[in-house]
């Protein structure tokens, strides 16, 4: 009798595992036990919905020879750590089903089971290797774009290798972001930046180029953050208003590879590419403002989002009138409270980073990648164990 197939639960987004893609009874029975001999648990998924979910955030993924065509006319997005489990050495259909899937190497057993069971033992450092977010408004104009731009130069501030990725041709980019929370839209950003030109995205064999480019320069930190960079790719708009899922898929795959951490703006209306966006993302930040008109749109928007992602949760722009608590606007959602953000104009900048935030808090990006466990919490503050209570902060 097979073993039992674990079941994907949404936790497996917060501390993800190896996939292991395969029908067939006497391999997965194979690879369990390989797996358990490094003390790892993983993961089983045959059905295309479950794979899709599991695909984008397993530190890596083993897939059988008997599942490996269904998953190359799934349309899976390319990512790295991919290995493909052969029957024979000889078969060139092995071979050719390696190079349509991207695996990394195609092994096979019993030959390479030593060395599958070092790659199980050494997941710890795949899983960190980056972590990506996605910003995406519950309703226009809630200011999702600017929310992402405030966690990306969060990232930078720390050190941390960020790419944060406009796919949201619609929408009026992270221009305006920037604009907000640097010091002055003519100044430079904190630590200087490189005018240099960068060189276009590459795109995948047979797609037109120049389809996703880099249009902001690689930010460097302040002297405090060694080691972080910034670059922000975004549409450009003169190849129309639709973003391609081919060079969406490379993308991701790229920024898993290169960056500690990965902001996507999202769309407020979902497309293919975004879609593929959702299913690399750890968690899913909704922003809205806490009005019954934004709760009522964003219910809709947490729940196409909810299907892709494990992890959403809500941003609540909180009304300088009268409005929702944020706390019930959370509870109406059915999602956690991931932080609140003080809807008011006059706000206190950062001195030297330009990034906004109440004299008693750090800047919003610092706390809500604090709160999701990406920076250690300021030692000066405790973390509230009512997101409610979270001070004022601007975005």
């Amino acid at each position: 009798m097979p073993p039992a197939m674990p079941l994907l639960t949404p936790a497996d987004g917060r501390e993800a595992r190896p996939l292991l893609v395969t029908s067939a009874p006497d391999l997965l029975d194979d690879l369990l036990r390989l797996a358990a001999a490094a003390d790892v648990t993983t993961t089983v998924a045959t059905e295309l919905g479950a794979l899709r979910r599991a695909w984008a955030v397993a530190p890596l993924v083993v897939v059988g020879m008997d599942r490996a065509e269904a998953c190359i006319a799934a349309g899976l997005p390319l990512r790295p750590h991919v290995f493909l489990v052969g029957g024979h050495v000889e078969d060139g259909r092995v071979w050719s089903a390696g190079a349509r899937i991207g695996a990394d190497h195609v092994i096979f057993l019993p030959e390479a089971e030593p060395w599958l069971i070092d790659v199980f033992s050494d997941l710890d450092s795949l899983r960190r290797g980056s972590v990506t977010i996605g910003v995406v408004a519950g309703r226009r104009g809630s200011g999702a774009s600017t929310l992402a731009v405030s966690l990306a130069l969060s990232g930078l501030r720390h050190g941390l290798r960020t790419m944060l990725i406009d796919a949201d041709p619609r929408g009026s980019g992270v221009a305006p972001g920037f604009a907000r929370l640097l010091p002055a839209a003519g100044d430079p950003p904190p630590g200087g930046f490189d005018p240099q030109p960068t060189k276009p995205f590459p795109p995948p064999d047979g797609a037109p180029p120049g389809q996703l480019r880099e249009n902001v320069s690689t930010f460097r930190p302040e002297p405090l953050a060694r080691g972080g960079d910034l670059t922000v790719v975004s549409w450009d708009l003169g190849l129309g208003p639709d973003v391609p899922v081919g060079p969406m898929a490379t993308l991701l795959s790229t920024a898993r590879s290169t960056s500690d951490l990965v902001v996507v703006d999202l769309p407020w209306q979902q497309d293919p590419a975004a879609a593929l966006a959702l299913d690399s993302c750890r968690t899913a930040l909704v922003v809205l403002r806490a009005d019954l008109a934004s709760v009522m749109a964003a219910e809709r928007v947490c729940t196409v989002v909810g299907r892709r992602c494990p992890d959403v949760q809500a941003v609540v722009r909180r009304r300088p009138s009268a409005g929702i608590a944020p706390a019930a606007v959370s509870e109406m959602l059915g999602v956690p409270l991931a932080g609140v953000i003080a809807d008011t104009r006059q706000p206190t900048a950062t001195a030297g980073t330009g990034a906004p935030r109440d004299a008693a808090a750090g800047p919003l990006g610092d706390r809500l990648l604090a709160r999701l466990g990406l920076l250690p919490w300021p030692k000066s503050q405790e973390a509230p164990d009512d997101p409610s209570a979270e001070p004022r902060t601007w975005a």
